[in-house]
């Protein structure tokens, strides 16, 4: 049984990495010309010390450590979601060929495969789940706090408190899972959490507003496309690398291909999927309170 499928037992992650959510929201003024438009925005989950790690969305270290190669050799400068989204905004000025690396969840072998970021003078957005804190193969608060104590070159971002769908919750569940995990994660680090990374990429425009609300300037979606000029800076699109990802695929899309550039309206097979989701969790008699 995979570290995913302990975790979220009825949820097949092969399943999850498929999800595509997105709401318009353009900006008016893009932060740079349109020749430059790609803008890879790369998603890690767990980096293991294996050489096989059987969930399909864990990239072994080794392979990982070649992925950074990749990144270092593309001529592309590094940037956090929250100086992207900025960007998004049209509040600064980007550099004409960006890329972010993220994580998700945080497991324990995160801040190593932060190490590795580092060391080939990159930075990272590491998105935490604000609840499992110092649980089974999650980070701990002693290896957060290490990792704030970088704040030039890791960014710290809250991902819920308990990973949940919050498409599928109510208001007042949606608003305590947003608001609790930036107001924990803020007590652990000591400093302003400012970016958030929807569980599974799942949102609608509830969720997104209640982000916005919060006082989130940033939040990560998934939709395995590729960023761009005109990309929501509430929903920044990402592509989720895998254990399958050769360093090949890696310099394709660090080009600006091999994957789709992010949509602006919601595709309909998402509110297909997010429907069938909320009917599930209605016959389940579905619930997750605060």
């Amino acid at each position: 049984m995979t570290r995913s499928q302990r975790r979220f037992p009825t949820v097949s992650h092969r399943i999850l990495t498929s999800i595509v959510q997105s709401q318009p929201s353009p900006p008016t003024e893009p932060a740079f010309e349109q020749t430059h438009s790609a803008i890879p925005v790369l998603l890690y989950h767990s980096v293991p010390r294996a050489d096989a790690a059987p969930d399909p969305l864990s990239v072994p270290q080794g392979l990982f450590r070649a992925h950074m190669e990749v990144v270092a050799r593309s001529g592309r400068t590094p940037i956090d979601i929250a100086e992207l989204a900025a960007g998004l905004r049209g509040e600064r000025r980007l550099p004409a060929q960006p890329v972010t690396i993220t994580f998700d969840d945080a497991y324990d072998d995160t801040p190593a495969a932060v190490d590795l970021v580092l060391s080939h003078g990159l930075c990272a957005s590491v998105f935490v789940t604000a609840g499992q804190l110092d649980s089974g193969q999650m980070i701990s608060r002693a290896q957060l706090e290490r990792l704030a104590a970088q704040p030039d070159r890791i960014e710290l971002g809250a991902h819920s408190v308990s990973h949940p769908f919050l498409d599928e919750l109510t208001p007042d569940e949606v608003e305590w899972e947003i608001r609790e995990s930036k107001r924990a994660l803020e007590g652990v680090v000591g400093r302003a959490v400012d970016s958030f990374a929807y569980p599974f990429g799942a949102y609608d425009r509830d969720v997104r507003a209640a982000v916005i609300d919060a006082g989130f300037s940033a939040a990560a979606a998934v939709k395995n496309a590729i960023s761009h000029p005109a990309d929501d800076p509430w929903a920044i699109a990402r592509w989720t690398v895998k254990g399958t990802t050769r360093p090949r695929q890696l310099e394709r899309i660090l080009k600006g291909d091999g994957a789709p550039r992010a949509w602006e309206n919601e595709r309909l097979r998402t509110r297909a999927y997010r429907m069938a989701r909320r009917s599930r969790r209605r016959l389940r008699g579905g619930g997750g309170k605060p």
